[in-house]
């Protein structure tokens, strides 16, 4: 430690509970935990990482000799966070008695395969230039896949409090039956309604990283060149202070403050997301766990429209091959699954477009939001969209 100019030590610990359903029954319950740190130095201008189980000095001496070239000059220094609501106990007092009660609801007949599960994560970062920072965080999620004859869907949730996962087991079994009987549809423009899955599915591979501070300043976004300007009807918030948002915390995994970030308002283009590699520290450097490199990353993402009311058109639940989707043009080609087209399934349709265009086609927005991924958002509905068989 002492050989180098800077440190940053990041600290993990996560216990996790899950029960696995396949073919509609329990087939395994389990419990296991997981700790680690995550090391940073800087030295001589170069920045080193290195992970393990356990903290020694022969850790850092490993991150030391993996020192490389990078932009990233000191760590993060002691400020004001704002406290945020990340944990519910229930989750901690989650007991092996629970665990089998909710695969009970996931276990039915047409559930091909299922996991509920609960985690406790306690993470601390901790650096050279004086920050001390720790938060404890919970996490419940679902996820179902159902099957009806030749049909099949598939639905799950994700949140920091403990939930009921009955409504989603519902959801996938209602949409595995209409599957079932769906048909092709003609190829032309329709109005269509896209959940918050679809939603979530396009903005975070299509999107979200043109707001990343390394890509707008790489010239590897549109970001950039539309920045003070109004690009869309929309609004977009990153709001990492929303109690018990999925993403919600008080700093990220840099020790930075997270700050409330208004990327585009009222249509125009206004804002980007940084770590601690940005000119201005937004907050948004965040870790895959502390084995991992922080990179540039959304937190909860507010999507808001003013006109509100019912959505109408062909429901789309989610997308097939959104991870395609190219952040740099905003181009995507992805291929509808459980659609719903007057009350009948549909198959084998596609939509290509560019997210600049596709946002700039909504006309209403509904009034409940789900979280699901980054994104924040009720049902959406857009006009004039080209389906192609």
């Amino acid at each position: 430690m002492t050989k180098a100019d800077s440190w940053e030590i990041y600290h993990e610990k996560v216990i996790s509970k899950e029960i696995l359903i396949e073919n509609g029954k329990i087939k395994l319950a389990s419990e296991k935990m997981d700790e680690g740190f995550g090391v940073r130095v800087i030295a001589d201008g170069k920045v080193g990482f290195a992970s393990g189980n356990n903290l020694s000095e022969r850790l850092f001496e490993k991150a030391l000799k993996l020192a490389k070239q990078e932009s990233l000059k000191d760590f993060a220094y002691p400020e004001k966070i704002r406290e945020v609501k990340t944990f519910d106990r229930k989750i901690e007092r989650f007991d092996e008695e629970n665990l089998r009660e909710m695969g009970e609801i996931l276990a039915q007949e047409n559930i091909a395969s299922g996991i509920y599960s609960v985690e406790v994560v306690e993470r601390d970062v901790r650096n050279s230039n004086g920050v001390e920072l720790n938060e404890k965080e919970s996490y419940a999620s679902v996820f179902v896949e159902a099957v009806y004859d030749k049909g099949s869907s598939f639905e799950f949730n994700e949140s920091k409090k403990l939930f009921n996962p009955e409504s989603y087991v519902e959801k996938a079994l209602e949409l595995a039956k209409i599957d079932s009987k769906a048909e092709k549809i003609e190829s032309k423009e329709y109005t269509i309604t896209l959940s918050p899955i679809a939603i979530d599915q396009l903005l975070s591979h299509s999107l979200y990283p043109a707001f990343y501070y390394e890509n707008v300043k790489r010239g590897r976004s549109k970001i950039a060149e539309l920045m003070g300007k109004e690009a869309f009807k929309i609004s977009l918030i990153d709001n990492p202070h929303i109690d018990f948002g999925l993403n919600s915390c008080s700093f990220d995994d840099e020790g930075v403050a997270t700050k409330k970030t208004e990327l585009i308002k009222d249509g125009v283009v206004s804002g980007y997301l940084t770590d601690l590699s940005g000119e201005i520290k937004t907050g948004n450097g965040f870790r895959d766990g502390y084995d991992a490199y922080p990179s540039i990353s959304p937190s909860n993402v507010v999507l808001d429209f003013d006109e509100k009311g019912e959505c109408e058109g062909i429901y789309i639940h989610s997308f097939i091959g959104s991870h395609t989707a190219n952040y740099v043009s905003g181009d995507f080609s992805v291929e509808i699954m459980n659609g719903i087209y007057d009350g009948r399934g549909i198959r084998g349709a596609m939509i290509y477009g560019n997210i600049y265009d596709f946002l700039n086609r909504i006309v209403c927005v509904g009034k409940e939001y789900r979280q699901v991924g980054y994104t924040l958002a009720p049902e959406v509905t857009l006009e004039d969209v080209k389906i192609r068989i």
